[in-house]
């Protein structure tokens, strides 16, 4: 993980955190996002389309990334493959649900839960 892949997931941390905590920020992010995440220095090029969508008990949404560039290995397309990268221990952040092995130091999957960012 880059140092600006770290700080990204730091800021969604916090955003998601301030989200969970104030309404009218959560709004706001709602509404509208590129200007929330440009207030906590994540900048998208103006012709990116940023979507925030909230989770709720009938309805959970995945991320499907962008398929990267040049061959695979094998240790990639393994099914464990990045399964450290989130801790899932609030069983919210769509991680793992669960590992605790993350070594990524950016405080768990960026979900901004508590028990998530103490568990590293």
């Amino acid at each position: 993980m880059t140092e600006q892949q770290r700080f990204h997931d730091k800021q969604w941390s916090l955003i998601v955190a301030r989200a969970w905590a104030d309404e009218e920020f959560k709004s706001r992010l709602m509404s509208h996002p590129k200007a929330v995440l440009r207030e906590h220095g994540l900048e998208m090029a103006p012709e990116v389309e940023v979507k925030v969508l909230e989770d709720t008990d009938k309805a959970v949404h995945f991320t499907l990334p962008v398929n990267p560039s040049g061959e695979l290995s094998e240790e990639e397309l393994s099914p464990t493959a990045g399964a450290d990268s989130h801790c899932g221990g609030c069983g919210g952040c769509g991680g793992c649900r669960g590992c605790r092995g993350c070594r990524c130091g950016c405080g768990g999957c960026g979900c901004g839960c508590r028990g998530c960012i103490e568990a590293f």
